[in-house]
């Protein structure tokens, strides 16, 4: 009579429900998840849910059956079969063995008992959670009490929350148990039940937690927090003892009211349908690689996300994207230069903190700053911030900063809860819209401040087409695991009370912060836009026949097979006549019509514009483009020859590019190169073993010679370098750093004008710096004792080496320049 009386209930409640839950709006975690929990259809499937909700149980029918999933059906004592999916429910899974030994037996555990002792019977067990809204739970209005998702809501109060939140559902599906697995691995049954319980106990509370993030605190809640930690009230008091302790109180507040967040879910959600219809105007769609990956870090870790920097789209953009995925937006580190009304407000309340440029005399908003990400960490709130501290000008990743690093870094080490994963994001766009501002930027104009005018300004934006934008989610580094291999003896020196740091921390961290830059070219994104802009602007006069061009897109596709990790790299299009098809328009590549057939030109500015999508992937085939360099100018050469010139030349190319190899496996990634370029025709294999170009004439040798231009530029710039630091050693001067760094700017800007290079990024300042960088590191440049520099013997067969790389023409050029060359 009791199961009569619920079954009519159920199906009461069906019916009554079913307009709610047909006009429900959804998003399934994974997207596809048919496909990604890949189901063996011969066996049953058990869906457990964390919570009783015949609303859920509803809302999981519908996504199943729309899912292509085995709809869930109520399960009393009979066990599921092929085809048929059962549902279940957490606590009813708990209360099946905590209450075992009393006269209650739950069916649950009739069911899992008669499971257990079915030989060969088995059970795909799926925990799956619907969350209703994206409400982490905070102290705030009566509204948010009723009408916020929470696991200990009635029936009724469930109604409501369906009501408001019907139209921003997820439902998680976590990847599914083998309930004989558990059972196998147990002495009985009911151990075997305790442990499945527990497992998926612990999956919802993470699944929660990487979905929703922790609760949310009051924002004064989290400002008086600040205020009353140590570091803060030492930093006041010393304050004080200056200028008083009332102004010193004040100050340390304003400082915190200009940093501190104002979280919002309601604002995030209504921001992300605004920016739904943004990027769907202006982008032709976001694709992203790398989430499902992310979402298993999320659930065991803390996740600091550090993206490459080269828009400022990338602030939302990537909230954005995780929104869309079922993980929970970060809070963010912005500029202080972007909190001006009304931007300002509405970053805030989607999770940016402000903070300066630079703050380091100034004591009182140092610990201030440092309390408040010491705050994020330890409460387990999810993190952003760029470590190259500002945008790329010319596509490139930028030399990191390590100051905010290195907070974060000391902050996690202190506390002992979660661990915490760095992970690199790679953002790309076949066009990034502040392109055109950045060459002018680098050609001496001043950077423009951010101000509502300008955002009035910058709506121009929305009248123009950009492509795709591209989110990459690279190799995670964990910190607590990078520190117990890098930096000894930080458990006993970090302390959660502590103040010490351990010797060497900061140089740890510097190492931290380029392992990290690696890691993000690591998982770069080989768009359309970026492959066409290699391939084009390596051909004479930027100017290409089409069949030639697609071929050479063809043979740097090819070349992707050659790098370590590709697994981890987003290839969008692999047909080169569509990605040739994709990236005139995006570029606005010209096109010349010709009886012979149609050449492909980049013009004037806008060839100069595609140079910073090269820059954003030239480094994928660095060392490919060095062996072609190497065989420019000469007829053959042997392996070793090879191998030798790219150990000498290999970490200028990996600071310039962040390449991910140490130098002691720059062999066998050439090894790698080499017999790609021999498989696919762009080197051959002479009788006497030596190696050599392809037929002159050839399409190979075309391709061939496009590839050996690819690093021109670099080349010449690490040529003048050398070729300086000689001339100054054989002139017997004293080295000054910056006088020196000035010296080769002047001498590429020169360079440019006489070869009539218009992209300004080629006399780039932090090149050379880097370059003189890398020269120390190896031992060929060091101090002489008295703050300047000295270049020892080894320099100029360095600069013989980098001359011998480069064209006539170039090399003459360069030699005349220096004869003009005036020593300071």
């Amino acid at each position: 009579m009791i199961q009569a009386l619920a079954a009519f209930a159920y199906a009461l409640a069906r019916l009554l429900l079913r307009p709610f839950i047909a006009s429900m709006r959804y998003r399934a975690a994974p997207e596809a998840p048919a496909a990604s929990l890949k189901l063996d259809p011969l066996r049953p499937v058990c869906y457990v849910l964390p919570q009783r909700s015949w609303i859920d149980l509803f809302a999981l029918d519908r996504i199943c059956c729309e899912q292509g999933l085995p709809r869930p059906q109520r399960s009393d004592r009979s066990l599921p079969g092929a085809g048929r999916a059962a549902v279940l429910y957490l606590p009813a899974l708990l209360e099946s063995f905590v209450l075992r030994g009393r006269a209650h037996v739950s069916p649950l555990s009739t069911l899992l008992e008669t499971a257990a002792h079915t030989t060969g019977y088995d059970v795909q067990i799926v925990p799956v959670s619907i969350f209703w809204g994206r409400d982490p739970g905070q102290e705030t209005s009566l509204f948010r009490l009723i009408f916020a998702d929470s696991v200990q809501a009635g029936r009724v109060r469930k109604f409501f929350i369906m009501l408001a939140n019907g139209r921003n559902v997820l439902a998680n599906f976590g990847l599914p148990l083998s309930y004989r697995t558990y059972v196998s691995a147990a002495t009985d049954p009911a151990r075997a039940e305790r442990k499945l319980a527990r497992a998926l106990h612990f999956h919802f509370l993470r699944a929660r937690s990487a979905v929703l993030g922790p609760t949310l605190l009051r924002r004064s809640v989290v400002i008086q927090g600040v205020l009353n930690s140590a570091e803060v009230r030492r930093a006041i008091e010393r304050e004080g003892a200056r200028s008083g302790r009332a102004q010193a109180e004040a100050r340390a507040r304003r400082c915190v009211e200009e940093i501190a967040a104002n979280y919002s879910s309601a604002t995030i959600r209504l921001v992300e349908l605004l920016l739904g219809m943004l990027w769907n105007r202006i982008y032709r769609g976001i694709e992203v690689n790398g989430i499902e990956r992310l979402r298993e870090l999320a659930q065991a870790h803390e996740v600091i996300y550090l993206p490459s920097h080269r828009s400022h789209a990338d602030y939302l953009l990537l909230s954005y994207t995780l929104y869309q995925h079922g993980l929970v937006p970060p809070h963010i580190a912005a500029g202080i230069n972007l909190n001006f009304w009304p931007v300002g407000v509405l970053l805030r309340r989607c999770g940016a903190f402000y903070i300066r440029r630079k703050f380091g005399s100034d004591a009182v908003y140092g610990a201030v700053f440092r309390a408040y990400v010491d705050g994020l960490i330890r409460r387990g709130y999810a993190m952003e911030f760029f470590p190259e501290g500002g945008r790329s000008r010319t596509g490139r990743l930028l030399r990191p900063k390590t100051g905010l690093l290195a907070m974060v870094a000391e902050s996690a080490l202190r506390q002992r809860v979660r661990k915490v994963a760095l992970v690199p994001v790679f953002l790309g766009y076949d066009k990034v819209w502040e392109v055109n501002s950045y060459f002018k930027e680098l050609r001496g104009a001043t950077k423009q401040k951010e101000s509502a005018e300008g955002l009035l300004k910058a709506t121009k934006v929305l009248t123009n087409s950009y492509g795709k934008v591209y989110v990459n989610f690279g190799e995670p580094i964990v910190l607590q695991d990078a520190a117990d291999t890098g930096l000894p003896g930080w458990r006993e020196r970090l302390t959660p009370d502590g103040d010490e740091l351990p010797e060497g921390f900061s140089a740890w961290v510097r190492q931290l912060a380029d392992e990290h830059m690696r890691r993000i070219n690591a998982a770069a994104v080989a768009g359309p836009v970026g492959l066409a802009a290699c391939a084009l602007l390596a051909a004479p006069l930027r100017a290409s026949a089409e069949d030639e061009l697609t071929d050479q897109i063809g043979h740097l596709l090819g070349l992707l097979d050659a790098w370590p990790g590709r697994e981890r790299l987003l290839v969008p299009e692999r047909d080169p006549r569509a990605v040739l098809d994709w990236a005139i328009p995006v570029a606005r590549i010209q096109r010349v019509p010709h009886p012979w057939g149609d050449l492909l030109v980049a013009a004037g500015k806008d060839g100069v514009l595609l140079t910073y999508n090269r820059n954003m992937i030239q480094h994928l085939f660095a060392l490919p483009a060095l062996i072609a360099s190497l065989l420019r100018t000469r007829a053959s050469l042997s392996e070793e020859a090879i191998f030798t010139g790219c150990r000498a030349l290999y970490p200028f190319l990996r600071t310039e590019f962040f390449l991910p190899w140490p130098p002691a496996e720059c062999d066998a990634v050439a090894r790698n190169c080499l017999d790609r370029m021999l498989a696919s025709g762009l080197l051959v294999r002479a009788a006497d073993g030596r190696l050599q170009r392809p037929e002159v004439g050839s399409q190979a040798f075309s391709s061939f010679a496009v590839l050996g231009r690819l690093l021109g530029e670099t080349l010449e710039r690490q040529a003048m370098v050398v070729l300086l630091l000689a001339d100054e050693r054989r002139g017997g001067r004293i080295l000054q750093r910056a006088r020196f760094e000035n010296d080769c700017y002047m001498l590429a800007e020169r360079m440019a004008v006489l070869t009539g290079r218009e992209a300004p990024e080629f006399f780039d300042k932090a090149l050379f710096s880097g370059y003189l960088d890398t020269l120390i590191e190896v031992g060929v440049v060091g101090a002489d004792g008295q703050g300047g520099l000295v270049a020892d013997e080894r320099v100029e067969k360095i600069a013989e080496r980098s001359m011998e790389l480069l064209s006539d023409e170039t090399r003459q050029m360069l030699r005349q320049l220096l004869s003009r060359r005036r020593p300071g």
